[in-house]
């Protein structure tokens, strides 16, 4: 590639810049920016995706094309092919992950975004390798829209910024005042769930409870961006692709599944998570067991584990339910949130979504 399509972006320019235009923003009575209406939808759609990965590649290229206009949106990374390449993870970690701390990390409050996988691309492209292959159409497409509006001289990158600052100022702020009262004290939440599982609901509830659990933990203790699925719990595995009844990916990579049975466990279900672990090339596998063992099988299945090619591990759900110990008030107002999230993918039984919302309810208006 040559040279010439690369770009400098000064940081300190860019720091002053995105100062400046968040007090403006913040201190006007305005909500439009930009004409396009496409490109306020798509970033405002964008700033609220789960996908912490894409909302800090956005408001990175919306700086850097700001401070300098020769930039092109959708570049990542010097090396790109694209006229306007420029280091986007250095202005990144440089300028608005620190500028992002001290104003409510209301992005994800993650110290080093682009090294996920989504940013480690020269460029944002439909030919990279992504699992959510729809949300990177999604920035992809917008990224360009803006490339377009902009050479055509349509839309300005200073308004641009401004219209994506707008959209982060409507993100709730994830730094909290300090609250002498709990609002999701921990016996709290653990009374709810375990009133929760004491129906099974026809095997949906412990499912979608450890994904909360899962999702939840790694959101407190993980620098990197998780992602937790869960599978419908009446899926036939003849149908499902799936590791487990709950996988963990971490930059779209599969790191970790659960098998999940609110029923004894068995040597012969054993035996089959173990076979899947095998088959998705996992050297560790987690096997919840939701109701003890079956009479007489628990010396089989010990066996069966002191044999197995890799590491499997046996947790129950109270095992499970402790980790919401380690994490803070407002991370477990955020696993009420997800069991309740998880449910809705599973597409769970609408008994089981109304009884989780009642608990949670309970728990947040004590």
């Amino acid at each position: 590639m040559s040279n010439l399509a690369q770009v400098d972006v000064n940081n300190e320019e860019a720091s002053r810049l995105l100062d400046r235009e968040w007090k403006r923003v913040n201190s006007e009575d305005k909500s439009e920016y930009v004409e396009d209406y496409r490109i306020r939808t798509k970033i405002a759609e964008v700033l609220n995706d789960s996908q912490k990965t894409y909302r800090y590649i956005l408001v990175n290229a919306t700086l850097a094309k700001a401070t300098n206009s020769d930039v092109h949106y959708r570049a990542l990374q010097a090396g790109s092919s694209l006229e306007g390449a420029h280091d986007a993870r250095s202005l990144a970690h440089s300028v608005l992950v620190p500028w992002e701390k001290a104003h409510g990390e209301r992005l994800g409050g993650s110290p080093e975004p682009f090294v996920n996988n989504p940013a480690r691309h020269e460029e944002v492209s439909t030919e990279n390798r992504a699992r959510a292959t729809k949300k990177q159409d999604r920035l992809h497409n917008l990224l360009q829209r803006m490339e377009d509006k902009v050479e055509e001289g349509v839309e300005d990158p200073v308004n641009i910024l401004r219209q994506t600052l707008y959209a982060i100022t409507q993100l709730e702020s994830q730094l909290v005042d300090f609250e002498s009262v709990s609002n999701a004290p921990y016996t709290e939440v653990e009374d709810a769930v375990t009133t929760y599982l004491k129906d099974s609901g026809k095997g949906e509830r412990l499912p979608a409870v450890v994904a909360g659990i899962m999702q939840t933990y790694y959101e407190h203790a993980a620098d990197v961006e998780w992602q937790v699925d869960a599978e419908h719990a009446n899926v036939s595995d003849e149908f499902s692709k799936a590791a487990g009844d709950i996988e963990l990916f971490r930059d779209d990579e599969l790191q970790k599944a659960m098998e999940v049975k609110d029923k004894p466990a068995t040597r012969s279900s054993v035996q089959h998570a173990i076979e899947k672990a095998r088959q998705h090339k996992l050297g560790e596998y987690i096997y919840v067991v939701g109701s003890g063992y079956r009479a007489g099988e628990k010396a089989d299945i010990e066996k069966e584990i002191e044999e197995a090619p890799l590491e499997l591990i046996l947790m129950d759900s109270e095992e499970l339910i402790a980790l919401l110990k380690v994490v803070d008030d407002s991370d477990r107002g955020f696993f009420l949130d997800k069991v309740g999230a998880f449910l809705n993918d599973m597409r769970a039984n609408q008994n089981n979504k109304d009884r989780w919302t009642e608990l949670a309810e309970s728990v947040e208006e004590r």
